[in-house]
């Protein structure tokens, strides 16, 4: 018996044994599955490291993936913010311009000298400044719209001022997707009461001195708002600024708030670059050109693209004789 009873514990341990050994070989295919899912963790820290939601002005991989992806938004090629995330920027998807509202829509071209007129506008002005005198320099008659509180917004602005540019506060305002996308520092809000959108905009005047008007950036949400327009344009009425309504909003309620209070203002014909492509960007300065035979005039808006400042490049080339490049100031008039 006793032989017995040690055979028995000595097959117990064999099989303990053989158990331990498969349970071994059986866990050791798992282990890579772990390494792998740490190398995707390192090689991708910001998907597991930063928030869902978006800090102001600091979007995630995330939210800046479905800014691009969404209507209206679309992110500037080569400007970004210190925090390395593309500067946005907003526009009112057509390929038809607004229709005029009537016969004062715009001043009649006080020249003489024939030629029709187009306003180029260049928002976003405050990142590249090496751009903004290469545009500069191809056409001293753009029209510089310099965001607030961007890098090198001031230096910029006062480089072209003293050229005799003409200079815009292009004006952050709360788009419907906020607050998914961020207008940028210095926005004005739709929750903002009236003596905190007052002071804001105050500070996002004083912030680029030597403006002579204001075009909004973004704004799809605010300018819709007809009584926080109205205080915006006192505001414009006291610092004498005019405004040219960038028409990021089907219903904007600017020209009503500048017919109120006899602010001199116009609207945007064409966006020249919602797309970065030069036939694209050439089909849209063709449109502008024929909104201006008809009309006499023209706004177009563009953006600081090396595709822009390209097509400009070859376009404006084109039109001597015909068309003539004028300040945005010049576009503008009293609503009646």
């Amino acid at each position: 018996m006793k032989k017995i009873g040690i055979g028995l514990m000595v097959l117990v341990a064999v099989c303990l044994t053989g158990a331990m050994v498969a349970d071994l070989l059986i866990r050791q295919p798992k282990a890579p599955v772990r390494e792998n899912t740490a190398t995707r963790t390192t090689e991708s820290p910001e998907k597991t490291e930063l928030p869902k939601k978006s800090l102001p002005g600091d979007p995630t991989p995330q939210v800046v993936k479905d800014i691009q992806e969404a209507d209206h938004i679309t992110p500037q090629s080569g400007l970004m913010e210190k925090n390395g995330h593309p500067v946005l920027y907003e526009v009112f998807e057509e390929t038809v311009p607004p229709p005029r509202p009537g016969a004062d829509h715009r001043p009649v071209p006080e020249s003489g000298d024939g030629l029709y007129e187009i306003a180029l506008i260049i928002d976003d002005i405050g990142y590249d400044q090496k751009m903004a005198m290469a545009l500069y320099a191809l056409e001293p008659d753009i029209s510089f719209s310099v965001l607030p509180w961007s890098p090198h917004g001031r230096a910029i602005a006062g480089i072209l001022r003293e050229k005799g540019a003409l200079i815009m506060l292009h004006l952050p305002m709360e788009p419907v997707q906020y607050p998914d996308v961020n207008p940028g520092p210095g926005a004005l809000l739709t929750s903002m009461s009236p003596d905190m959108l007052i002071a804001q905009l105050e500070k996002n005047i004083d912030e680029v001195p030597g403006a002579s008007g204001v075009n909004n950036h973004m704004g799809s949400r605010l300018t819709a708002e007809a009584g926080q327009m109205y205080q915006v344009f006192t505001i414009l009425k006291k610092r004498n600024l005019f405004f040219v309504d960038s028409m990021t909003a089907p219903k904007s309620q600017c020209r009503a708030a500048a017919r109120l209070l006899q602010i001199p203002f116009s609207e945007r014909d064409v966006f020249l670059d919602n797309i970065q492509e030069q036939a694209y960007i050439t089909g849209q300065f063709a449109q502008l050109k024929k909104i201006a035979r008809k009309h006499g005039s023209a706004i177009g808006i563009g953006h600081p693209y090396p595709a822009t400042l390209k097509t400009l490049k070859a376009e404006l080339s084109k039109i001597k004789g015909e068309f003539k490049i004028v300040p945005a100031s010049r576009m503008v008039m009293i609503p009646g």
